[in-house]
C-alpha cells in the first residue's frame, strides 16, 4: 500500500509505493499537505500498476493536478506551443529579432522530427544539447549560443505556463567560442586603419561609423536610431538593443555622446529633428524585415575601397543562409571591439566599460550596482578623435 515518508531537512511528503514489477518507488509530491500528498501516493501506485498508453497517462497526471489543486491541467505539443509563442512574440519584437527567433524554433522543430507533435514536457536537456552541438558543427558556436538563448526564454514561458515543470534549455551549458583552422580571428581597428577608412566615407555612413565607434553598439540598433533617443541636453543616447533581449524585456543602455560625434549630429540635426536619425538605413533594415545585411555588405564595400578588406565573390552557392559565413577580419562589429578596447587602454573600469557597450556581467547588474553617469562621460571623454 501507498505510503508518506519526510526526509529531515524537507517540508515536502515523498511518496512511496509499488509498481507493476514490483519495484518499490519513491517521487516527491512536492506537498505540505500530507492528505494531498497520500492521495498522489495512491495515484501513483494505482497508475504504475496499468500498462498505460500516452494518452490515458496523461488522462492520471491531469485528474491527479485537478484533484489536488482544483485547476485543471493544460497540455501543448512542442510545435503548438511554440508556434503560439512566436506568435505572441510578434507584438513584443522587432521584425529582425522575431525572424530570428523562429529561425531558432524552426531548427528545434526539424530536429525533434515526428517528436515535435507530443507534449512538451517530452523536450528535454539531451535533446537540447544535440542541437546545440549539432548547429555549432553546421554553422557555428556562436549560432548555437544565440539558438540556446531563445530557447530558454520560450521553456521559460513554458514553465510559466505550467506546461512544463523545468526548463531544459537552462540546464544547457553554452559553448566557447571558437575559430576553424585558417579561419581569420576577428579584431578591433587600429588607429591608422580608422583614420584610413574615414578618408572614404561621407553622409550617413560617416555619421553610422562615428555612433558605432564612440557607443559601441550594434550597426542594427543604429541604423533604427530615432532623433527622440538623442538627448542634447544631458549629451547622450539611449539605446534599447535588440540582442539583449530577455523574458524580463530590453535592457536600456545609456551612453555619453563623445565630441565628434556630437558635432556630426549637431549638424545633421538642422536638417531633421523627427524620425531617424539615418532615414535611408533605416529604411533598408525595414525593407529587409529587420535583418542588417544590405548594410554590413555596405561597409564591407567601405572597407574594400579603403584598402582594409578584399572584394567578395558574388558566386551564388544555392545554399541560402543555413551554412557557415564567411568571417572577415575586419568588420563593422570590429568597431565595438576597437571601442572596448580604446576604453581599456585609456584605463576606464571595466564595469563601465561594459555598461556602456552594453554587455551582460555580474559585474553589471542595474539591480545592485549602479554605474554613475559621470564616469561613463568620464570614460567617453577619454577616447581618441580618429573623424
Amino acid at each position: 500500500m501507498a505510503s508518506l515518508r519526510r526526509k529531515p531537512n524537507s517540508k515536502f511528503w515523498i511518496a512511496c509505493y509499488t509498481d507493476g514489477n514490483g519495484a518499490q518507488r519513491q517521487v516527491s509530491t512536492k506537498e505540505l499537505s500530507r492528505v494531498k500528498a497520500q492521495k498522489i501516493a495512491e495515484k501513483f501506485e494505482a497508475t504504475y500498476r496499468m500498462k498505460l498508453t500516452e494518452a490515458q497517462a496523461r488522462k492520471v497526471v491531469s485528474d491527479i493536478y485537478e484533484e489536488v489543486r482544483g485547476d485543471k491541467l493544460y497540455h501543448a505539443t512542442t510545435r503548438a506551443f511554440l508556434s503560439g509563442w512566436l506568435e505572441s512574440k510578434k507584438t513584443e519584437t522587432a521584425a529582425g529579432t522575431h525572424k530570428r527567433y523562429e529561425n531558432a524554433v524552426d531548427k528545434l522543430l526539424a530536429f525533434l522530427g515526428d517528436r515535435a507533435d507530443r507534449d512538451i514536457a517530452y523536450v528535454d536537456k539531451k535533446d537540447l544539447v544535440k542541437l546545440r552541438d549539432t548547429t555549432a558543427t553546421g554553422l557555428s558556436p556562436s549560432t548555437a549560443n544565440t539558438d540556446l538563448k531563445i530557447l530558454r526564454i520560450a521553456f521559460g514561458q513554458a514553465v510559466n505556463d505550467g506546461l512544463r515543470l523545468d526548463n531544459p534549455a537552462k540546464a544547457v551549458k553554452a559553448l566557447k567560442s571558437r575559430r576553424e583552422p585558417g579561419e581569420p580571428e576577428r579584431r578591433p581597428f587600429t588607429e591608422a586603419e580608422l583614420k584610413q577608412l574615414f578618408t572614404v566615407l561621407s553622409g550617413e555612413w560617416r555619421g553610422i561609423t562615428l555612433t558605432g565607434l564612440y557607443t559601441g553598439q550594434r550597426l542594427g540598433d543604429i541604423a533604427l536610431l530615432p532623433w527622440k533617443a538623442v538627448d542634447f541636453e544631458q549629451r547622450c543616447i539611449t539605446f534599447h538593443p535588440q540582442k539583449t533581449e530577455t523574458a524580463k524585456g530590453r535592457r536600456t543602455v545609456i551612453v555619453p555622446i563623445a565630441e565628434p560625434l556630437l558635432a556630426w549630429l549637431k549638424e545633421a540635426n538642422k536638417h531633421a529633428k523627427t524620425g531617424p536619425v539615418f532615414p535611408t538605413a533605416s529604411q533598408e533594415k525595414i525593407d529587409s524585415d529587420g535583418e542588417s545585411r544590405r548594410q554590413s555588405a555596405q561597409f564591407h564595400a567601405l572597407l574594400v575601397k579603403a584598402g582594409l578588406a578584399t572584394k567578395r565573390s558574388k558566386k551564388n552557392t544555392g545554399r541560402g543562409h543555413s551554412v557557415k559565413r564567411t568571417v572577415s577580419e575586419l568588420s563593422f562589429h570590429s568597431l565595438r571591439h576597437t571601442t572596448t578596447s580604446m576604453l581599456k587602454k585609456a584605463g576606464v573600469p571595466e564595469a563601465v566599460v561594459r555598461d556602456i557597450i552594453g554587455h551582460e556581467s555580474a559585474l553589471v547588474s542595474r539591480g545592485y550596482t549602479h554605474i554613475d553617469e559621470a564616469a561613463k562621460r568620464r570614460a567617453v571623454q577619454k577616447l581618441p578623435d580618429i573623424s
